[in-house]
């Protein structure tokens, strides 16, 4: 009777996968064995067949055969002393067919195995496992059968092996009945809860496994003779978890087939179910005890209530699970949860709002809303941040900047913080009076009913409390510099930004937010600095200087609206090395001086006392500038009166060496002037006296008429080319852009109207002075006019080049082949 595992011949495991022994119930020793997958068959010499099921341990089945008999019936004649007969049985199987057995005596064979032999397989197996013995063919010890009993996971393992034996959901059905009813024995109802619930109503009434479920949690003793085992009426007495299990599978097959009526009943019962549990203080059925663990089972069964109350909200009717929760006086924070996942928003947040903690309220609110899709919680961003932002400030920034993405406003939210921002400043300037403020209880939360199907108004009775205020200087900072970080461009969130960090005692913030959205870049004097963002800086200079303070970033706003000039004067008396700077970044000539001078006249203006400190300082100034920018005389008017002459000497002696040297420089410059106003007059002279040879019979490269004998202007080109200007300008028109044919025309008509002038003024003998002048503009215009069309040879210029993609189209015959869609070439 020893397991496989301990028989010396599988120590190496030599593939015997089940082993033991079975107590034979006769005395008749069997001749021949045979094993199918589910039964052993057995053969004595009394020709005696035993079926013995591997699973239930047991004969099944025994038949004798009569071979004589059989041959008669078959009509056989043969006698017996034949030999047919003779000799003994056995039992025969084929590897490649273990489920087929056959039994032969001397030359006659017959078949005897069945073709359904697992058809009363898991009966079997669910007999053995409800027993504690194993369904693999081996003979267990009382005490051994018993731990099995005890272990969750063996159990388990073989009632899903036996639900594998079933055929058909009839007998399924009746397994994990026998399931369910095997861990309720062993008190482990909430296993049993669950297989309950998975059993069809015909085996397993809902009813009656509700009252017994039910009945003894109540103290009612059962009446029944099948009452439930001792272990499983300790259990039940616990509390009410075995029937909030079976309540609980039950609704989740209601959800699986949509089935709303049940889903309802059901979880108003497991509301109610809960809200018990809480109230006796029992927790989830485990012992509770006094002090720590009391409380922590109470905290464990609200958990499961909020949990449960959170995955079933649309699934539910939320007026009656309300007004459930409002029947045994639970506070209204606790219902911000369920009304949340309900999707009624309002009320969660109103009801999370109405906490006594003003802290745990305002936390329980945000999350509400952070739960919800923007879509829903947007409006009640707006109606509640003031609320929110007194109770939890740095919170409820956070929890602002986190839905900016989603859509939450800026711009809209910016009020709510002014009305914070003012609120701390009043309170900062009377404290005393404001921090006294009374509190009341929290009214009765009533349900009230509302013409709308889907939604549940609460009503809050009682004296509004009064909140409790926090004081931050931190949020609104925080959010607003989050909320430009994250891309917003209103030019009323930076403004306000601004005039916050100016409240602020230390510079630092101000200076590197301006850093960041001024631009630094120099410009020319006057003109104002590219902006990196829509900051306001008229407005946020006027801010800052109301202050009286923060005069670096009064600098550095006065550098982003180009006023260099200011920024220096500014720096002089703040900081005199920020001055140099800002001067030394100036990028004209003249304003860099300027500013130089600005600051050699302040540090002459600081010792007036003392004549050689004044003029070390003055000097010390020229020296950073530099040679090129000022020289000695630039300064001469700051030194005092009594100042020597020593003192700078080296100064004076430089600077006359400065402009010898500057002397000859523009000498040798007017030198090279006039060479190059020689040569320009000598170029100018040889172009007037340029002429180009051109034969008497040429003719127009285009028309192929003769120039001469044409009554028109005509142009040579270097080239060799002559084309008359009808045909020059046909030619060249399609090449000129927009501007040049606009110019084009106008110079035609405009030579109209001056030849038109000038033959009246001949015509008339006006003076001679204002024929001239005609003239001298009918010159400038056609050097216009030749500029436009003669600029160039269009045969050998840029014209060639802009037609090299037309085609040469000299005669119809070319015209008529570009036409025709195809080349007929005929033979």
């Amino acid at each position: 009777k020893s397991s496989s595992r301990n028989v010396p011949w599988n120590k190496r495991g030599n593939g015997i996968l089940d082993a033991g022994m079975f107590s034979y119930e006769t005395t008749s020793i069997p001749i021949s064995i045979a094993i199918t997958p589910h039964h052993l068959i057995t053969l004595c010499e009394s020709n005696e067949v035993r079926f013995i099921n591997r699973v239930a341990k047991k004969t099944i089945q025994k038949e004798r055969v009569d071979w004589v008999a059989m041959a008669h019936s078959a009509g056989s004649n043969a006698p017996m002393d034949d030999g047919i007969f003779s000799g003994h049985s056995e039992l025969i199987m084929d590897v490649r067919r273990p489920d087929q057995v056959w039994l032969r005596k001397s030359r006659s064979l017959m078949h005897i195995s069945s073709t359904r032999e697992d058809r009363d397989l898991w009966k079997f197996s669910l007999e053995a496992c409800l027993k504690g013995s194993s369904v693999h063919g081996v003979y267990s010890t009382p005490h051994a059968s018993m731990r099995r009993l005890n272990d969750d996971k063996y159990m388990d393992a073989e009632f899903e092996h036996t639900k594998s034996l079933c055929t058909n959901n009839a007998q399924k059905a009746v397994v994990t009945a026998a399931r369910a009813e095997f861990h309720l024995s062993h008190g482990r109802i909430e296993l049993a809860a669950k297989y309950m619930a998975q059993c069809p109503p015909s085996l397993v009434p809902f009813a009656e496994t509700a009252v017994r479920l039910a009945l003894p949690s109540l103290g009612i003793k059962d009446s029944r003779p099948d009452a439930e085992s001792r272990m499983a009426k300790e259990a039940l007495k616990g509390g009410n978890v075995g029937l909030i299990a079976y309540l609980s599978d039950k609704m989740r097959l209601a959800k699986a087939r949509n089935d709303s009526v049940a889903c309802t009943m059901l979880g108003a019962w497991l509301v109610e179910l809960y809200l018990n549990e809480r109230e006796q203080g029992t927790g989830t059925g485990i012992d509770a005890v006094r002090g720590d663990a009391q409380m922590q089972n109470i905290n464990a069964s609200h958990a499961m209530m909020q949990q449960f109350l959170s995955s079933n909200a649309y699934n539910m009717d939320a007026k009656t699970i309300l007004r459930i929760l409002c029947s045994h006086n639970v506070a209204a924070s606790e219902c911000s949860v369920y009304a949340a996942s309900a999707g009624d928003i309002g009320t969660a947040v109103n009801a999370a709002l109405c906490n006594a903690d003003f802290l745990a309220g305002a936390l329980n609110a945000l999350g509400v809303l952070s739960d919800a899709s923007i879509e829903q919680a947007e409006p009640f961003y707006y109606k509640h941040a003031f609320t929110l932002l007194s109770s939890a400030p740095m919170a409820s920034a956070k929890a602002f900047l986190g839905r900016f993405r989603d859509g939450l406003r800026a711009t809209k939210m910016l009020p709510m913080f002014m009305r914070y921002e003012m609120k701390r400043s009043n309170i900062a300037k009377n404290l005393r009076r404001d921090s006294a403020m009374p509190s009341t209880d929290v009214g009765e939360i009533k349900i009230a009913e509302s013409q709308c199907h889907d939604t549940v108004e609460m009503r809050i009775d009682g004296k509004p409390k009064s909140q409790e205020f926090v004081d931050d200087e931190k949020a609104s900072v925080v959010y607003l510099e989050g909320v430009i970080s994250l891309g917003c461009k209103s030019t009323a969130v930076f403004n306000y930004l601004v005039s916050l960090y100016v409240d602020l005692e230390d510079e630092t913030p101000l200076y590197q937010f301006l850093s960041k959205h001024i631009s630094s870049a120099a410009t020319v004097p006057g003109l104002k600095p590219r902006q990196k963002s829509p900051l306001d800086l008229p407005c946020a200079l006027r801010i800052v200087l109301q202050s009286g303070r923060h005069f670096r970033s009064v600098i550095k706003l006065y550098m982003g609206l180009g006023m260099r000039q200011r920024a220096v004067e500014l720096a002089i008396n703040v900081d005199p090395g920020l001055a140099k700077e800002l001067t030394r970044d100036s990028i004209e000539r003249e304003e860099k001086k300027r500013l130089w001078l600005m600051i050699a006249k302040s540090a002459a203006e600081e010792d007036l006392g003392d004549g050689e400190n004044v003029v070390s300082k003055v000097l010390m100034v020229l020296n950073e500038c530099g040679p090129d920018l000022l020289s000695i005389e630039d300064v001469l008017p700051f030194l005092p009166d009594v100042a020597q002459i020593d003192q700078f000497r080296d100064e004076i002696c430089d600077a006359l060496t400065t402009y010898s040297s500057r002397i000859e420089e523009y000498l040798k410059e007017m030198n090279d002037c006039d060479h190059i106003c020689n040569s320009l007059r000598e170029e100018i002279r040889r172009l007037g006296d340029y002429t180009t040879q051109m034969n008497y019979d040429a003719k127009c490269v285009f028309t192929e008429k003769s120039v001469v004998d044409e009554n028109e202007p005509f142009y040579v080109f270097p080239s060799g080319f002559v084309a008359l200007e009808s045909a020059l300008k046909k030619e060249v028109i399609p090449y000129l852009n927009e501007r040049q044919a606009g110019l084009l025309g106008s110079i035609e008509k405009e030579i109209q109207e001056v030849s038109e002038k000038i033959n009246n003024t001949a015509s008339s003998g006006e003076v001679k002075n204002e024929g001239t002048e005609y003239q001298y503009r009918m010159e400038e215009l056609q050097s216009e006019l030749d500029g436009l069309i003669a600029a160039e040879c269009p045969l050998t210029g840029y014209i060639m080049i802009e037609s090299i993609d037309h085609c040469f189209c000299d005669s119809k015959e070319d015209e008529l082949y570009i036409a025709s869609d195809s080349l007929i070439i005929e033979a």
